[in-house]
């Protein structure tokens, strides 16, 4: 899938250029806006045992956990790959699937996972937790 620059906003520009992940390299940057659109169009990259995967930073010393299991689910097993099916009617279920398809095509590329994308999936789990406790 080549990269969609019709869908690109200016907003999301900035961010993939000013990412961790780019550090302003136009060609990292690009590589992230399309793993991304890969990730949102529903696309889960595929297990290669050729390609050595990094997994993700430790936020603060606080992510560990959810980078091992994150790591442990999605490195090379296809069992939990059902969750990140787009299939939901519930916009935010839709959205917490598509960052973490995002995480997965991420670590199964060979790309290491830094802070800023680990926040953003957990301030969206954190979300998604508090809207269905409040009855």
């Amino acid at each position: 899938m080549e990269l969609n620059y019709n869908g690109l906003t200016e907003e999301l520009v900035r961010y993939a250029l000013n990412s961790k992940f780019a550090g302003g390299d136009v060609d990292k940057a690009i590589e992230l806006l399309r793993l991304q659109q890969r990730a949102f169009a529903g696309i889960v990259e595929p297990y290669n045992p050729k390609i050595q995967m990094l997994g993700a930073e430790n936020r603060g010393n606080v992510t560990c956990y959810l980078d091992a299991l994150l790591f442990a689910m999605f490195a090379n097993l296809t069992a939990f790959e059902c969750m990140l099916k787009n299939d939901s009617t519930d916009e935010s279920k839709r959205q917490l699937a598509a960052l973490i398809r995002l995480w997965v095509n991420m670590l199964r590329s060979g790309n290491l996972i830094h802070t800023d994308m680990v926040r953003n999936i957990k301030i969206c789990v954190f979300s998604r937790l508090l809207t269905n406790s409040i009855p």
